[in-house]
């Protein structure tokens, strides 16, 4: 026999009440068991005691539509109905520890891990390449595991959010059944949601589905929407946040080590590789100083590059060129200085020659008259001569012609262009430096140089071949004496001095590129049959209109501190050091052997072209020189820029033999995963901020309506669900599959919600009215 069976008792004059037997007083809320409460506003215990000792039964009316009130009836008096009020139950015992402890505990946990992420996205500072960052964000990056790191990170926070999303997912339960109300067949599942449940979809389901729109839209049914939402976006964060990620050089930690930056005295020998004839083997960054050119000519017609001095990274291996980001210790130190002028000539004779009878080309004789030249180029006054050696003042140069093109004829308008020297600096290996960077470059110790550009095609010369060609008058453009032999095509001449030397100094160079990407070493693209070198031009400084060293990828020269003892002209024989003894080499390259150790050795730059030159350079010197010759039209820009291609490929030749150690500090770059953009990181900044603000309010929600849910109890959970509405269900089969009892209840499948019985005097599930 059941509960109700027990306790109903029919009277023939009055309508069926149902009796509580005083041995359930305890089944009351949980309130009773603590203390009693004021009977004067409700009624918290089943069976209560009057002040003269009798007895009172709790009695309640089976027809009553009422769920907001008891009768609580003597046997001696009439009725009274008291008002019933749901038991209030504080926040923190309705919470329970374990609860706070998530809510609390976890939004600390998520808020570190966001602002571990902001750090990770944004630490880099305001350094290139990381080098400002602190060193906890540059040991995460540069040990490359910061997909490792965001991995846990957001584990922790996915964890972390997916409890809370939970316990919301138990207090919406609690505020649905205690405000709101749901379908008798659902009443199970809302009521043990408070206790246990799998997250908010299935309750997102119900709700959407089953529960009328208006409930739908309530508070936290819009809450736990939006946790849901939210909770399931932050399943996704990893692959989010690396979606941010790319690739970045980043400043490694300074270190020591020794490099081979010399050889021993006795391992070097001369070297006699005709450099012009073979391809460059390098364009890689170097240090410079000063930044720049200033080779716009003066008021007299003359161009002066002014001193230039880059440093040759001591590094043979290209990786390691182009990861550098810092180096302090010795290193080559190729100095240079090019002035141009229009010269002035006498006995100047204009002939034409042939090779073999294959092709005809041009030959220019004269003598130089430098006190006239330097007097129209403003220079007051110059030594000619030095204990060594003289300006040369004959010359005899070639004058190159241009190969007719396939589909072109000989109005084709380009130049071709040439360099001649005169005369050579007897510089020989293990020798002292000739130029000072303290001298003139128009001077003895100075290399002079005849720039030739033509638009003669070989027609003219084959004409002119046995004939006399009357030299005509010149005009003056600047640095260049313009000859015109026939009309429009003319032979220009520049009369240039370049000092040069090389030193084995003390250096710091540091990049100042954004990315170390910019210092890597630049390339010539080919294009069919047509040569690129615009990226070279700008790495050497020769397009003016980009020459700031961290367009170009250029290193910045902090400090040079050149040896004092370096020798320059010794007038007896001394002993060198072991950095100048290398030094010499290079410059017994660079200045004797590279004008062929004849003299009038003419290099054409040109390609293609004919002609019978000492040395035809490679088509990426005669490229690198052309352009810069057109583009620019200086010629001293043109001859330091080839120079400086010269001196590197000589350089790296010599720096695969060296063998002596040099204490270095160097700084490199790694190239690693690092945060390239955000919209990773704001999308989940979004997610976690909105998950963080839904948990907030729906606990004070919580907090403030709920008043007879205790979190996560299970008995207590089941025992409000099992009432007087639910216990026919309960009692009909052993097996109840929720479809089951979906099915069986339709029709009847009215709305219930949790309140204090007026059947039992318990809290549990009742029947709703919607008038009360």
């Amino acid at each position: 026999m059941s509960f109700i069976d027990q306790t109903v008792k029919m009277s023939a004059d009055s309508a069926p009440q149902f009796v509580v037997p005083p041995s359930l007083s305890t089944y009351a809320r949980p309130e009773t068991l603590s203390g009693p409460a004021n009977p004067s506003t409700e009624c918290s215990a089943l069976e209560a005691l009057s002040s003269d000792g009798s007895n009172h039964t709790l009695v309640g009316e089976a027809q009553s539509p009422s769920n907001d009130s008891t009768v609580c009836q003597d046997t001696n008096a009439e009725p009274v109905v008291h008002e019933v009020s749901l038991p209030t139950i504080p926040t923190y015992k309705a919470l329970g520890l374990l609860s706070i402890t998530i809510l609390a505990g976890g939004t600390i946990i998520v808020l570190a891990a966001l602002s571990f992420l902001v750090f990770l996205w944004y630490g880099e500072g305001s350094g290139i390449g990381g080098e400002h960052a602190t060193s906890t964000w540059r040991r995460i990056m540069l040990r490359d595991s910061l997909p490792q790191v965001i991995t846990l990170t957001s584990l922790a926070m996915r964890v972390t959010i997916a409890a809370q999303t939970t316990l919301c997912t138990s207090m919406c339960a609690a505020l649905i059944l205690e405000r709101r109300r749901v379908r008798k067949s659902q009443a199970a599942q809302f009521s043990i949601a408070r206790s246990v449940n799998d997250g908010p979809w299935k309750l997102i389901l119900t709700l959407l589905q089953d529960v009328p729109t208006h409930i739908s839209l309530c508070p936290e049914s819009i809450l736990i929407v939006l946790l849901g939402v939210a909770a399931l976006g932050t399943q996704f964060t990893s692959t989010i946040l690396l979606w941010d990620l790319g690739d970045a050089s980043l400043a490694q930690f300074p270190s020591t080590t020794l490099l081979n930056l010399s050889a021993a005295a006795d391992t070097l020998m001369e070297i006699n590789t005709p450099y012009w004839s073979q391809r460059p083997r390098a364009f890689a960054s170097f240090g410079e100083s000063p930044p720049g050119y200033f080779a716009q000519p003066n008021q007299h017609g003359m161009s002066d590059t002014g001193l230039k001095r880059r440093v040759l990274l001591p590094f043979s291996d290209v990786e390691s060129r182009t990861s550098l980001r810092s180096y302090e210790g010795q290193a080559f130190v190729q100095s240079s200085r090019v002035a141009c002028m229009a010269p002035i000539f006498s006995n100047t004779q204009f002939m034409a020659t042939d090779y073999r009878n294959l092709f005809y080309y041009g030959i220019i004789d004269g003598d130089i008259q430098y006190e006239e030249t330097f007097a129209q180029a403003g220079i007051p006054s110059s030594r000619l001569c030095n204990s060594k050696r003289c300006l040369p003042s004959s010359f005899s140069c070639g004058i190159y012609t241009k190969i007719k093109k396939a589909g072109k004829g000989s109005d084709d308008d380009s130049f071709i262009d040439s360099f001649c020297f005169p005369d050579l600096i007897n510089m020989t290996a293990f020798s002292a430096s000739y130029w000072n960077l303290n001298d003139d470059p128009w001077g003895p110790e100075a290399s002079t140089v005849l720039v030739i550009t033509s638009e003669l095609d070989e027609g003219y010369w084959n004409e002119s071949l046995g004939q006399t060609i009357p030299t005509p008058n010149y005009t003056v453009d600047g640095e260049w004496a313009n000859f015109e032999l026939k009309p429009r095509s003319f032979v220009n001449i520049s009369l240039c001095f370049m000092g040069l030397n090389v030193m084995f100094s003390d250096v710091n160079l540091t990049s100042t590129a954004d990315k170390t990407t910019d210092t890597a070493e630049k390339k010539a693209n080919m294009f069919g049959l047509v040569i690129n070198t615009t990226d070279i031009q700008m790495l050497l400084g020769a397009d003016p209109s980009i020459q700031s060293l961290t367009e170009r990828g250029v290193f910045e020269i902090e400090r040079i501190e050149d040896d004092p003892g370096h020798i320059f002209i010794a007038r007896t024989l001394q002993s060198f050091s072991l950095g100048q003894n290398n030094t010499s080499l290079m410059e017994s390259c660079l200045i004797n052997i590279a004008q062929s150790q004849t003299p009038n050795a003419t290099i054409s730059v040109c390609d293609p072209c004919d002609g019978y030159p000492t040395q035809s350079a490679n088509p990426l010197y005669a490229n690198i020189f052309s352009y810069i010759l057109r583009r620019s039209n200086r010629a001293a820009v043109a001859l330091q820029s080839v120079y400086t291609i010269l001196g590197q490929t000589v350089y790296y030749d010599l720096l695969e033999k060296y063998d002596q150690p040099y204490e270095t500090h160097v700084t490199s770059s790694k190239t690693v995963k690092t945060p390239r953009k955000s919209l990773g990181l704001i999308v989940v900044i979004i997610l976690v901020v909105l998950s963080l603000v839904a948990v907030g309010t729906m606990t004070a929600l919580f907090s403030r309506h709920s008043r007879c849910t205790l979190l996560g109890e299970s008995w207590h959970t089941l025992s409000q669900v099992v009432s007087f509405e639910t216990e026919v269900i309960l009692k009909e089969k052993d097996i109840l599959p929720d479809g089951i009892i979906r099915r069986d209840v339709k029709g009847e499948d009215y709305y219930v919600k949790l309140a204090r019985s007026s059947i039992s005097g318990r809290v549990e599930v009742v029947r709703f009215d919607a008038k009360t």
